[in-house]
């Protein structure tokens, strides 16, 4: 049996050291949270490795456009060619919150005006992507290490209690 590990947080409700910022989004810290509502841009982590479960909450309006990326390739350019991407929201086109872009889709649920729990496991080529209870799951080898990005695009993003497990470790 695999030993798990100790959750170790990637925000720690007084700045974003663990991160580093793209675009012009207003990332602001509050009781807390890490929110934003205006411009647009990237929170970049400055972790890189293989195995990792990340976890966090989320609360996002009706308007809300943000994603979450992970094991990117390349910090510079970060979409779906050099990342994996879950939505946070649900899309126009019935892509639900909790899908994983190009690969698997859940159908649409209740996210927005909510705080959401979401987990994100990627051991190996087994991606698991559960959010409220929903459990999406697949096996994929195009991305193998990488670091994780939080993505912005408009409408409001509430974040808190972001945290990473590497299995194994501690």
């Amino acid at each position: 049996m695999t030993k798990v590990g100790s959750a170790f947080p990637l925000f720690n409700g007084a700045d974003l050291s663990a991160w580093t910022k793209t675009g012009n989004a207003s990332w602001q810290i509050a009781n807390n949270e890490l929110s934003v509502t205006q411009g647009s841009g990237m929170l970049v982590g400055r972790l890189n490795i293989p195995n990792y479960i990340i976890e966090f909450d989320y609360w996002v309006s009706d308007d809300a456009q943000a994603s979450m990326y992970f094991r990117c390739t390349d910090p510079n350019v970060i979409n779906t060619e050099t990342a994996y991407e879950v939505s946070l929201v649900n899309k126009a086109n019935g892509v639900g919150a909790g899908s994983i872009q190009l690969l698997s889709k859940v159908k649409p649920n209740q996210v927005a005006n909510q705080w959401n729990h979401i987990q994100v496991s990627a051991i190996g080529t087994q991606i698991s992507v559960t959010l409220n209870g929903i459990v999406n799951q697949v096996t994929d080898t195009r991305f193998s290490a990488g670091l994780f990005a939080m993505n912005y695009q408009g409408g409001e993003l509430r974040l808190k209690d972001i945290n990473v497990t590497i299995p194994g470790r501690w």
